[in-house]
């Protein structure tokens, strides 16, 4: 069973760790949130794993009837909750926190939405987000506390 007080930790964990890339001009993460939801949900996706042990799937919605047509949005899924760490790159969402009930508020006006089981390591990517990884993984450490 999911813990979303485990959830909610490991999510605040990830916003956090990438908040502090936002000002570092090459980073993936430069301009955070903005633009960087299918990187951040695939390291939250790894996080929720390594850290918990807990299966989920990479999620990328589209036609969503507050945001432009050539607008989408990455976000990862585990059980019943969303974690998205990147929503408030949007306005008028409505949302606060980084962990949601599926099936409720904001995510579910998606008109589109494909899904993937799990997350991408680093070997299957050839850019992964190396800078995001290690931000986040200082921030569970309690390196950025």
């Amino acid at each position: 069973m999911t813990n979303v007080m485990v959830l909610e930790e490991l999510a605040k964990s990830c916003r956090l760790g990438l908040l502090g890339l936002a000002a570092l001009p090459g980073s993936t993460f430069f301009g955070f949130p903005k633009g960087s939801c299918g990187s951040a949900a695939e390291i939250v996706g790894r996080v929720l794993k390594q850290e918990a042990g807990y299966e989920g799937v990479y999620v990328c919605a589209h036609r969503h009837p507050q945001l432009s047509p050539t607008q989408s949005h990455a976000l990862y899924e585990v059980d019943d909750y969303i974690i998205d760490v990147t929503y408030d790159q949007f306005h008028g969402t409505g949302l606060e926190g980084w962990v949601f009930r599926r099936g409720e508020g904001w995510h579910v006006d998606f008109a589109d939405v494909d899904t993937k089981p799990g997350f991408c390591m680093p070997a299957g990517w050839p850019c992964y987000p190396h800078d995001g990884y290690a931000a986040v993984a200082r921030q569970l450490s309690g390196q950025n506390k």
